[in-house]
């Protein structure tokens, strides 16, 4: 059964400007960098209304639980695509995060918005990660989640820092 997670964070800046930094190359560059991957891709588009930003992100093991590291070898390539919905007439901003890792039975899905508050904007994260691993998927997934929020606050870190720099 996946493992829900919910994550809210305060940024010190409006919904447009807050996305146009979580789509903008260079950011993501510097969000895979400080992830700690070895190589790295990154893709801004369009598909219809929506603004699509898919990346990859060739990372180690060594930091993962020993079945995950010796599951996927020493390094694993975490694949990730956002797609963020049309703003709204305040500014909020709604969309979707699915992260996979490839050849691996691993998924995060989850809604993300964008939305006003105060002089900023709150970032909410909303989801589930799953791993398909028959007896020890649940544990699996107990052991990856705080690493992968942990992913998230930094990205969250990164992004106060360029909004206030």
């Amino acid at each position: 059964m996946p493992t829900p997670f919910s994550e809210r964070s305060p940024l010190p800046g409006p919904p447009a400007a807050v996305f146009a930094l979580l789509t903008d190359p260079g950011f993501l560059a510097e969000r895979a960098v400080r992830s700690g991957a070895v190589e790295h891709t990154e893709e801004v588009g369009t598909e219809g209304s929506a603004t699509v930003v898919r990346s990859t992100r060739t990372v180690g093991t060594a930091g993962l639980p020993r079945v995950a590291a010796g599951y996927l070898g020493a390094t694993a390539v975490v694949e990730q695509v956002e797609r963020w919905e049309a703003a709204g007439p305040d500014g909020s901003r709604s969309g979707s995060l699915e992260l996979t890792v490839r050849g691996a039975p691993v998924r995060l899905e989850a809604r993300a918005r964008l939305q006003p508050a105060g002089d900023g904007c709150e970032h909410e994260l909303t989801g589930a990660l799953s791993v398909d691993v028959p007896l020890f998927g649940g544990s699996v997934e107990q052991a990856a989640l705080p690493g992968l929020l942990d992913l998230v606050r930094a990205e969250v870190q990164l992004a106060r820092e360029r909004l206030t720099g």
